[in-house]
């Protein structure tokens, strides 16, 4: 991928998970998720771990679904970042256990609730992120971006996977999630984001199948000037970026934004988030 890195300050993360307005409009809740967090290491260096999930239109509990899967990848694979941050623990093999395990909580739930497991069908978005190594899987639409050697510009992990019908696309929920898994090893980055599907259109040239830099830059610019660290509640800046009139006026869908940068802050200050 080659990826490079700056000089490196503490991770600084912002999430939120926004309700579109066709959802306003019908009434039906948010069924986004998106969580990030950063926790101490074996080697004692810091660890990034974040997760969004998008819950399928259709399905009637989806929204406990992603919340359910981005609290799932958060303690699992922040468990094994924390006793192996070279992560070599994790491998396809690992994530294919991992969606089994997470299988059997929906299965379970599906059963108490007398309800069937597509009911909670979600997308998946994982990353894992050391000092020295990362880790990214997708499963479904939405993507992750980070940060490249050239400064302000990004690169997808994995295109969003579509399917052959329009709003298609692929389920950890499904049978065949560990079979369509997306698993991306590589060094470690500095910048990254995750989005579900309902940005998708805002920042993501279908075109050229490349990052829309100009989209991102400015609300880098505004995390990079905050305070070190992952809050435990989501982002205000980011909720009314993701609820402004400018993102509405292009996609009515909800929307989840999950990002970090180690960047530090240009020495002429920084933009502020809701201007992205």
């Amino acid at each position: 991928m080659g990826i490079g890195l700056s000089a490196r300050a503490g991770w600084r993360a912002a999430y939120a998970s926004v309700i579109g307005t066709a959802h306003l409009r019908t009434g039906a809740p948010c069924q986004d998720a998106g969580r990030c967090t950063v926790l101490r290491a074996s080697d004692g260096c810091e660890a990034l771990v974040a997760a969004a999930s998008d819950g399928a239109g259709t399905a009637a509990r989806s929204e406990i679904g992603a919340a359910l899967a981005v609290e799932a990848f958060i303690a699992e694979f922040g468990a094994a970042a924390r006793d192996d941050p070279t992560l070599a623990r994790i491998d396809r093999a690992f994530v294919s256990s991992w969606i089994a395990r997470f299988q059997d909580v929906i299965a379970a739930r599906a059963s108490a609730e007398g309800c069937t497991p597509s009911d909670f069908a979600c997308t998946l978005l994982g990353a894992v992120v050391t000092a020295t190594n990362a880790v990214y899987v997708q499963i479904g639409d939405g993507a992750i971006i980070v940060g490249t050697e050239e400064p302000d510009h990004y690169a997808w992990v994995a295109w969003p996977q579509h399917g052959e019908y329009a709003n298609a696309t692929n389920f950890v929920t499904e049978a065949r999630a560990a079979a369509v898994a997306e698993f991306e090893k590589g060094p470690a980055i500095d910048e990254i984001a995750l989005f579900t599907d309902g940005i998708e259109r805002l920042v993501l040239d279908s075109a050229h199948r490349s990052v829309h830099a100009p989209a991102f830059r400015p609300i880098f610019a505004w995390l990079r000037a905050t305070d070190p660290g992952c809050p435990a509640a989501p982002s205000e800046a980011l909720t009314a970026y993701l609820g402004s009139a400018h993102v509405n006026a292009r996609t009515d869908d909800d929307k989840t934004l999950v990002m970090a940068t180690r960047r530090s802050a240009a020495p002429h200050g920084a933009q502020d988030g809701s201007g992205a």
